[in-house]
């Protein structure tokens, strides 16, 4: 896909077609419009599935811009239908790929530690202990690099200390990992909100409840959100929940 842009509104249009989709060279794919690092618009997908009465749409989607990546999630509106993303709507694009995805005994083996310290850093946490617990999610970052609740970890540390800027470079850092990732979603939604970005917060909202992260009742339950309470996209949102 080659993106192109005025520096607040962007598209995207097929460079080399895969075949996947069956989407022609010069067709547009995306359309969006920047919102501090974030592109919020439509991606247009592929669909199938038995119960499916249409072959493709334009999805909503949010994608965090990193340096050399858009990662973030679309929902798919048309019933009974599915796309070529993510199994929660996670959706990204690379500059280049990398690897056979084969991993080595010694690479499980890492995993394995680093799950174990990840465990160590959610019983700091759960106890108040932000510094101590940062170390392990750190730790198990350093054991593998590939894990999104560690740098998710790191993020909540910083919350619940009020360092809202490192918060939210922590729960990008793990939406770049997975984009899959749903938590990174709602907390950088109620992030967001915090900082008074009610447009961001809601993109990011709408994302993570509409693709199963968060409930109508833990929505309106969270003082993080408490900026977004009378905006009429929160209220749309938290009915369509219910």
């Amino acid at each position: 896909m080659r993106i192109t842009g005025d520096g607040t509104t962007y598209r995207g249009i097929v460079a080399s077609p895969s075949g996947a989709c069956g989407f022609r060279a010069g067709e547009e794919v995306l359309r969006a419009t920047l919102l501090d690092d974030s592109l919020a618009g439509q991606v247009r997908v592929c669909l199938s599935g038995k119960a499916c009465g249409a072959r493709e749409e334009w999805s909503s989607a949010v994608l965090l811009v990193g340096e050399r990546s858009l990662s973030g999630a679309l929902h798919v509106e048309a019933k009974g239908c599915r796309a070529p993303v993510g199994r929660r709507g996670g959706i990204a694009f690379t500059r280049s790929g990398g690897g056979d995805g084969g991993r080595s005994k010694q690479a499980a083996a890492r995993r394995e530690a680093a799950r174990g310290l990840l465990q160590d850093g959610g019983r700091w946490l759960a106890e108040g202990n932000f510094e101590q617990a940062r170390r392990r999610f750190l730790e198990a970052i350093e054991a593998d690099a590939s894990i999104p609740e560690a740098y998710n970890g790191v993020g909540v540390t910083y919350r619940m200390r009020n360092d809202l800027p490192r918060a939210l470079e922590w729960y990008k850092k793990a939406l770049t990992i997975d984009a899959d990732f749903g938590d990174a979603y709602y907390n950088m939604a109620c992030v967001y909100a915090l900082a008074g970005k009610k447009d961001l917060a809601l993109r990011y909202l709408q994302i993570a409840a509409l693709n199963g992260y968060a409930t109508a009742g833990g929505m309106d339950e969270d003082p993080d959100l408490e900026s977004l309470r009378g905006e009429p996209g929160y209220r749309a949102l938290v009915k369509a929940k219910m």
